[in-house]
């Protein structure tokens, strides 16, 4: 069900994006007058501590916990692990390519965060204190929304018209490596197996597995070619008319 909080929820994220609007808008204000490459240090560092966040959790479910293969980083948000230091430690055609990759899969993360809070953040937010799964859980996402915020607040990211060719490819991408893995393992990363989503269920039940997927597939691009569309716009027309003043 869309924005079903719990009590937790609801005084966890509103406090946490708070934290992080107001650090990126004290970033701006002390960055401001900085060349491009202090304005990136705030984000080579989310890149840098996305990689560790990763790394520190597959150490633990090896040594203190049980491993399971759901820990494996074969989720969608797991690709922000290569997509982050990408998009920020490489230069020319290649960082041209990747740059639009992690922002705009983070602006799904966020709406996917805040809808859907189950889906992407279980139950993290009620017990924190002592719970190593939960406490990475909100640190890993919440860097996601942090590389967003920033992003924009910083003027990270400016986008252009073939943007929509990197982005439709990392999600191809994505699908050839993640689908066949999740049937090989069977293990449901990205609901690929099986929908939380209950229309989406529901057409799996009915339809089967193929139809499913390949609409689960259809609507990934759609949606991430809506959102690419939404903001290239927005952004001209605010460009435009802070030429104008």
């Amino acid at each position: 069900m869309m924005f079903n909080w719990n009590s937790d929820d609801a005084r966890v994220l509103p406090i946490a994006l708070l934290t992080i609007v107001i650090c990126g808008v004290i970033l701006r204000v002390i960055l401001k007058k900085k060349n491009e490459k202090w304005r990136k240090l705030p984000l080579g560092f989310l890149a840098v501590c996305i990689v560790l966040l990763e790394v520190s959790k597959q150490i633990y479910y090896n040594i203190y916990e049980p491993f399971t293969l759901y820990v494996l980083p074969l989720h969608f948000c797991s690709t922000f692990v290569w997509l982050m230091p990408l998009a920020q430690f490489t230069k020319g055609k290649v960082n041209r390519f990747f740059k639009p990759m992690p922002f705009y899969y983070s602006l799904v993360v966020i709406f996917l965060m805040y809808a859907f809070p189950r889906v992407l953040l279980g139950y993290a937010t009620s017990s924190v204190v002592g719970n190593f799964h939960n406490v990475h859980t909100l640190l890993f996402h919440h860097a996601i929304v942090t590389y967003c915020i920033f992003s924009l607040l910083l003027g990270d990211y400016k986008p252009q018209k073939s943007d929509y060719v990197p982005l439709v490819t990392g999600v191809v991408f994505y699908t050839a490596y993640a689908v066949p893995i999740a049937y090989i393992l069977n293990v449901n990363y990205v609901n690929i197996l099986k929908s939380d989503f209950a229309p989406f269920e529901q057409l799996r039940l009915a339809a089967g597995q193929v139809v499913y997927n390949i609409v689960l597939f259809l609507f990934a691009v759609a949606a991430i070619l809506c959102i690419w569309i939404v903001y290239y716009k927005l952004y001209n027309v605010v460009t435009k008319r802070k030429e104008m003043i």
